[in-house]
């Protein structure tokens, strides 16, 4: 069982018995949550102690914390992450003094390769936002945009953006300057082939712009967050898009006055991508649509065939517009969209869309056939002409029809038969759905049965090895009698 390994804390108030008896209780407890039979006893008794420490005891208890390492095993390190949040839960504004050591703690373990440990990190980091209020939001923002901006471990990338997206969501008043000077560096890693962690970066960018919108925004911000952003739109990665997306819905709520200046771009953009191949994604753009349409402002209506390669062009020429007056309001957002964390991506229906294209191959060829047959057996019309009251009606049969009535014919022909196709690339795309429903149900299923049959295994193991250890000691039992025995008879003879 490995041990865990105590640095002595610099100075305490308390006698010193008092923090030995503390401290020996604290490794003791740290150490049985390494083994899985005492787990459930260890971490109970570690929440008693967090609950009832007194504050000269706070500086001891989180150098113990501290003080794990990688080494430890895996519950080991998430417990400690987890007993920052009860701390932070119990005494609050009292742990203010040590937030930075509780901070360089939780970042400490954002490199952790469990996700359950980085999630601890995300609770712990929650929980220290909104229930230590007494010192300024910058001591616990600075040091996780600075572990963003520059850690280059994939790990350490995706806990740091989580914990900050967090961590300004749960803000009451977050630090607004700071986040402003912090955004333009934030956006730049969306840039950088070094950072990795797009998708979460892209749910970070989202919750700053939530929380600084609308108080002394700069609109050269916007110039260039919102094209970097919108790129990810096309990413190859349905959760990148989808966070891409949730964060064009942020600007749209969070920004009343500079984003109409965008309306016409961002819509057009969000129109070309609305028809998504993930169900989830097609969701949040169709949301987001929704909010930018309803901004006031540029109301020109974008057709829903611009490429997005002209709607990204527009940036440049929308940005040029200026607003001539800023009402500096203030915009809580009591229902920020939430982010998925799924991490299993739906199937990709590409294998699909060849079939899709057949379809509406075979009814182009259908209506094509129509119209020959049209051409060959033209239809008669009657035309009724009128005399006069007392006049009876002449019907007359023409073979030829007005170029207006070959128009309109026409176009109804055509958009009938456009009616037609769309509505059989509904069908396709509903059935496609239904299939990428049933294809994740199975392999949830197949994943529940697996892990039925891997504890079923475990159990037979354990119980083929309590069976070896109760013949073992009955072959050792009987062999002792034997030699016993044995001992006996030789003796007898002797005598």
């Amino acid at each position: 069982m490995p041990s865990v390994h105590i640095r002595s804390s610099p100075s305490l108030s308390q006698p010193a018995m008092t923090v030995t008896d503390l401290k020996q209780r604290v490794i003791a407890c740290l150490n049985r949550l390494s083994d899985r039979d005492t787990l459930s006893l260890a971490a109970a008794e570690l929440d008693s102690i967090a609950l009832n420490l007194s504050p000269e005891n706070f500086s001891l208890f989180i150098n113990c914390l501290q003080s794990t390492d990688s080494s430890a095993k895996s519950p080991v390190r998430k417990h400690c992450v987890s007993l920052v949040s009860v701390l932070s839960r119990s005494h609050g504004d009292a742990l203010a003094p040590h937030l930075s050591k509780m901070v360089s703690t939780v970042l400490r373990r954002l490199r952790d390769p469990d996700s359950s440990v980085r999630s601890a990190c995300v609770a712990a980091s929650v929980d220290m936002t909104t229930n230590i209020t007494g010192t300024p939001f910058s001591i616990l923002l600075g040091p996780m945009i600075e572990t963003l901006i520059h850690d280059c471990d994939p790990n350490a990338q995706i806990g740091a953006a989580v914990c900050l997206a967090a961590a300004v969501d749960a803000a009451d008043e977050p630090d607004v300057e700071q986040l402003q000077k912090a955004l333009p560096k934030i956006g730049k890693l969306l840039k950088s082939d070094g950072f990795k962690a797009k998708a979460e970066l892209l749910g970070a960018i989202g919750n700053v712009i939530g929380a600084v919108g609308g108080r002394n925004s700069e609109k050269a911000v916007l110039d260039w967050l919102l094209p970097n952003v919108s790129e990810f739109l096309s990413s190859d990665d349905w959760r990148a898009r989808k966070a891409a997306a949730e964060a064009m819905a942020r600007v749209a709520l969070a920004e009343e006055e500079l984003a109409p200046l965008y309306k016409k771009t961002c819509v057009a953009i969000l129109e070309s991508r609305k028809f998504d191949k993930v169900k989830l994604v097609r969701e949040t753009m169709t949301r987001t649509l929704s909010l930018w349409k309803q901004l006031e402002g540029d109301s020109a209506e974008v057709s829903e065939s611009s490429s997005s390669k002209t709607a990204s062009s527009g940036f440049s020429a929308t940005s040029g517009k200026r607003s001539n007056t800023l009402r500096g309001k203030d915009r809580n957002l009591n229902a920020p969209l939430s982010s998925m964390s799924n991490d299993v991506e739906p199937l990709d229906r590409g294998d699909t869309t060849k079939d899709v294209e057949q379809e509406v191959v075979v009814s182009k060829e259908k209506r094509k056939t129509v119209e020959a047959k049209r051409a060959l057996f033209p239809a008669k019309t009657s035309k009724v002409k009128e005399n006069g009251s007392n006049k009876s009606q002449v019907v007359q049969s023409s073979d030829e029809e007005s170029p207006k009535t070959d128009n309109g014919r026409s176009s109804s022909s055509q958009a009938k038969n456009n009616a037609e196709e769309l509505s059989l690339i509904r069908n396709q795309i509903t059935q496609i759905e239904k299939q990428q429903s049933s294809l994740l149900d199975l392999f949830q299923k197949f994943m529940e049965s697996s892990q039925n049959g891997m504890q079923s295994l475990e159990r037979r193991v354990r119980g083929l090895e309590t069976s070896f250890s109760v013949i073992s000691t009955d072959l050792l039992v009987s062999r002792t009698i034997t030699q016993n025995g044995n001992h006996k008879r030789s003796a007898c003879r002797q005598n």
